[in-house]
């Protein structure tokens, strides 16, 4: 399950979703409508999807 984040461009202000898995701090992503260019920094997006990947495993197997 990828997780998505709604995520607003501090340019032309509009809304838009990103996979969490993508907000790695040292990379970068462009704004689908004015193509500025996004940094990420700080908490690192991988770490919760993977957390999400565990649980959802964990669920498929409780359910069996």
């Amino acid at each position: 399950m990828d997780l998505e984040s709604d995520f607003t461009c501090p340019n032309c202000k509009r809304q838009f979703k990103i996979k969490v898995k993508e907000m790695v701090p040292g990379r970068s992503k462009s704004c689908p409508f004015c193509r500025t260019r996004l940094s990420f920094t700080g908490a690192d997006g991988r770490k919760a999807q993977r957390a999400m990947d565990e649980l959802q495993k964990t669920i498929k197997k409780l359910s069996r």
